[in-house]
């Protein structure tokens, strides 16, 4: 083999190793970052079929139950959360 054909093949797998890893550790790290609601999240997810399901999702102080298909997102109930509702109660 040519001398200047395995240099060129050694820069490659050197490249290669740096910049996998750092795709890897960027892609990672941008998830998290993206991939956390600070006030929002799923609590329970029931399957109706292909294409629907209902979902029950906590935002700030209220429980949402949303109605999801492929053409739309509806709500159908929503009601603040429990702690809450006690917490109004006793006031």
């Amino acid at each position: 083999m040519d001398a200047e054909l395995i240099w060129g093949l050694v820069r490659v797998v050197l490249a290669l190793a740096i910049v996998v890893p750092l795709t890897i550790f960027a892609t990672r790290w941008y998830g998290r970052r993206q991939g956390q609601g600070q006030n929002l999240r799923i609590k329970e997810v029931l399957s109706l079929g292909t294409n629907r399901a209902l979902y029950v999702v906590i935002w700030e102080d209220r429980e949402l139950l949303l109605g999801v298909t492929a053409q739309s997102i509806t709500v159908l109930d929503q009601k603040p959360l429990p702690h809450l509702a006690e917490e109004e109660a006793l006031e």
